[in-house]
Parts: structure tokens; C-alpha cells; sequence
């Protein structure tokens, strides 16, 4: 064989790039869905929805009527995956289909509600169910920061075997979870039928409305592939796939939660605690059930942070190589944003130490909410230019009723909990603001090219 035959087997042709490393396969990404979607709102969002809706029968069709929210939100996302096969979520999404401000703005809402409030989150409630477990008591929450120290350097310093933590954790997690349920059920089976209510509560579409905010919340991840897409094996195709299918299996394991949940324990003795779970578990099982619970719980939130400190950082670096972040954050060590994911556990322990739980809760269902609203707005300004088919009448009805859903979960925040609407509007208007102090230095920079 020739000299020149052989160079030509091993250039790259132009215009093409060498492959890239990629992290997650298809069921790695499904395991990252399930692992951001299924923490602490499962366990503990019934007993706040059933005090504003009381009555079991409305919070389950809440339920229903959150995983068609998100499951609308995936028809609109895995469809925008495929034309933008990058990673970064909203923040690449509506640079493109909007305006870069919007873009830049939704990468803030990325980086605080998104990834740094949710990681906070999920630290904090399994400080509180291990403590529940094994009797802790903690002034402070080290457990938390521990929990986040660790998370962050496996994925900074091992990504690879961060990655098969994350995918071990979620299988032992989702076994556990069909466990209980199956478990709940035989025992409300078999359970003698439990005294009328003494009266019928009404329907209430500002309170059903307001309970969706914390419904949505427990919801929140099923868009977790998309920040992740150039380290998925087969792009923005397989990412969309990974989105469908995670989204309805933790949808139908929400569901079967929440049965047990409602109708495993009497419901005066569940409206408005946080620890609705745990309680269900004593009722049906007693104080082991309730440690063994209570274990899951811990579990589920150190799988959802782990795979938010895996996939926010990527939403960071994209951002530092576009300029809008400092450019520290976007180098990368092999194929992994290591000083990005860094950041990303340091900005959560802040978080852990500066907050509340349910404060933290209300202000990131909001913000995430109106976030996808806008992608949603921009998908529907994408889709007018697009040729119709029965597919795309099938999406258009789902992104309508997505719209119509963060509509109603808007409105009613604004209504309810104004201080978290306040908080949402306050960091929209910063991540415009830095786009905006953006541009004269871009403008200058550009400028002396022009007069080459």
C-alpha cells in the first residue's frame, strides 16, 4: 500500500470531525431521566396537595394531569433535540428559536432553579430521611454537604464511574419503589374499607391549580437528557427516545406511589405534612417500614443529585464557550467540564446553607415552569414554517395543553406564593441584563475585523 494511501485512510475529511467519547448510552440516558425526575416530591407533595384539594380523588387526578404535563413537554423537546443536537436545554434552544437574551436568560434560570436550587433540594431531604431513619439530629446540615462534596468530585475526577454509581443507584431505587407499591397495595386490599368522608369537598381550579405547582415540581427532570446531548450514543434521536420513555415509566411509578401513599394512611393524618411517605409506611407496615421507607427517600434524592451534578455543568460550559459565563468554566478536561462541575457542587453547598426547603421548592417549580413555557412559545413559532401531518397535529395538541398547564401553574403562583413569582422575575431580569452588558463588548471586539 502507498504512502498517500495510507495518509488518506487515517485524515479526517474535511468538514468532519473526529468522534467523540461519548459518556452515556441509551439506557444511561433513561437512567438520568429517571434519576433527576424521582426524589423527595413524590414522597412528600401529596400531603400538601391533599390540605388545598382535600380530597384523595382530586390530588390523584393531579397526579395524572402532571405526568401528561411533562409527558406534553417531551412531545415538544425531543422534537426540538433532533434539530439541535447540542447540549445545553433552554439555554441553546431559545438562542435559536427566539432570541440569544431569552437563550441566556433560560441558562441562568439553568444554572440556579435548574441544577443549584434542585441539587440543594435533594441534599437537604435526604439529610432529613436519614436522620428520620436512624434517629440523627443535626444542627447543621454536614450530612448535605458531605453528600454533595462527594457526588462532585466522583463526577469532576471519575466521571466513568460516577456514571455507573448513578446507573446502579437508579435500578436498586425503581426495584425498590415497585417493591412498595406492590406491598402498599396487598395491604390496602386487603384492608377492611375505610369510613365515608363526612363531607364531599368541592372542586377547586385555583387550588388544583396550586397544588400543580408542587406536582410539576415533583415532575421537574423529565427534560434532563436534553442538557446532556452531545454525550449521548446516538445524539439528539436517542435523546428524545430516552426523554418518552423515562418520562412514562417514573409517571406510572408516580402514580402507584401516590396510591399508596393516599389510601394507605387516614388522610387527616397526611394533609399538609411533608413526610406524607413516612407516615403511609407506619400505617401500613409500621416503624420498620417506615426506616425502610424512609432509606429509599435518602436514596432517590442521591441519585436525583447525582445526575443533576452530572448534566448542569454541561449547561455551563456550552454558556462559558459562547461567552456568557467566564471562560474557566468551559475547558474541558478530556471530554468532561471539570472545573464547571466543580463550581456546580459549590454553588449548591451556598444553597444548602443559605436556605429553606420549602422556599427552595416553590421558587424552583415556578421558574422551571416558565422557562419550558418559553421553549414552548418558541417551538410553536418553529412549527408555523413546517409542513402539517397527523404527527404534527398529535404534538400541536400537546404543546397547546403544556402551554395551557404552565399558564394555569403561573397564574396561580402569582396568586398564591407571590414571593416565589417575585424570585422568578428577579433572575429572568438579571439573565437579561448580563446579555445585555454583553454586547457592547462583543460589538468592540467585532468591530476592528470589519475594517480589515
Amino acid at each position: 500500500m502507498s504512502p498517500s494511501k495510507t495518509q488518506t485512510d487515517v485524515t479526517v475529511l474535511p468538514g468532519c470531525q473526529a468522534r467523540r467519547r461519548r459518556v452515556l448510552t441509551y439506557r444511561g440516558a433513561i437512567a438520568l431521566v429517571i434519576a433527576n425526575m424521582i426524589g423527595t416530591g413524590v414522597f412528600t407533595t401529596s400531603g400538601f396537595a391533599l390540605a388545598d384539594l382535600r380530597d384523595a380523588s382530586f390530588v390523584m387526578l393531579a397526579w395524572l394531569v402532571g405526568g401528561l404535563y411533562a409527558f406534553s413537554g417531551v412531545a415538544i423537546y425531543s422534537d426540538l433535540a433532533k434539530s439541535y443536537p447540542e447540549s445545553g436545554g433552554e439555554y441553546v434552544f431559545l438562542k435559536h428559536l427566539l432570541h440569544p437574551a431569552l437563550g441566556t436568560a433560560a441558562g441562568w434560570v439553568s444554572l440556579v432553579a435548574g441544577f443549584t436550587v434542585p441539587i440543594a433540594v435533594a441534599a437537604l431531604g435526604a439529610e432529613l430521611y436519614l436522620g428520620r431513619a436512624f434517629g440523627l439530629s443535626l444542627a447543621d446540615p454536614w450530612i448535605a454537604t458531605a453528600m454533595i462534596l462527594c457526588l462532585g468530585l466522583i463526577h469532576a475526577l471519575a466521571p466513568e464511574k460516577g456514571v455507573v454509581f448513578q446507573n446502579s443507584a437508579v435500578l436498586i431505587k425503581v426495584c425498590v419503589i415497585v417493591a412498595f407499591i406492590g406491598f402498599g397495595a396487598t395491604i390496602i386490599a386487603g384492608a377492611p374499607a375505610p369510613a365515608p368522608a363526612p363531607a364531599a369537598a368541592k372542586f377547586s381550579p385555583l387550588a388544583f391549580a396550586g397544588s400543580l405547582v408542587w406536582i410539576s415540581y415533583a415532575y421537574s427532570g423529565w427534560n434532563a437528557a436534553v442538557y446532556v446531548t452531545e454525550e449521548v450514543e446516538g445524539g439528539g434521536e436517542i435523546t428524545g427516545r430516552a426523554l418518552a420513555v423515562g418520562t412514562l415509566l417514573v409517571t406510572a411509578l408516580y402514580l402507584g406511589v401516590s396510591a399508596v401513599i393516599l389510601y394507605g394512611a387516614p388522610q387527616d393524618e397526611l394533609s399538609g405534612v411533608a413526610e406524607s411517605g413516612a407516615v403511609a409506611a407506619r400505617a401500613l407496615g409500621g416503624a420498620n417500614a417506615e426506616k425502610a421507607l424512609s432509606c429509599l427517600i435518602a436514596l432517590a434524592l442521591l441519585t436525583s443529585a447525582s445526575s443533576m451534578i452530572l448534566s448542569g455543568p454541561r449547561v455551563y460550559a456550552r454558556m462559558a464557550r459562547d461567552g456568557v459565563l467566564p471562560a474557566m468554566l468551559g475547558r474541558l478536561h478530556g471530554d468532561y467540564p471539570r472545573m464547571a462541575i466543580l463550581a456546580q457542587a459549590a454553588l449548591s453547598l451556598l444553597v444548602v446553607w443559605a436556605a429553606g426547603l420549602r422556599e427552595l421548592l416553590q421558587f424552583a417549580g415556578v421558574t422551571l415552569s416558565l422557562s419550558a413555557g418559553a421553549v414552548a412559545i418558541g417551538w410553536f413559532r418553529q412549527e408555523a414554517r413546517s409542513a402539517h401531518s397527523s404527527l404534527r397535529l398529535f404534538k400541536a395538541v400537546a404543546g397547546l395543553f403544556f402551554l395551557a398547564a404552565t399558564g394555569g401553574i403561573a397564574i396561580a403562583t402569582m396568586v398564591m406564593r407571590p414571593a416565589s413569582t417575585l424570585a422568578a422575575t428577579i433572575l429572568i431580569c438579571w439573565g437579561l441584563l448580563t446579555y445585555g452588558a454583553r454586547m457592547p463588548a462583543q460589538r468592540n471586539r467585532s468591530e476592528p475585523s470589519r475594517h480589515l
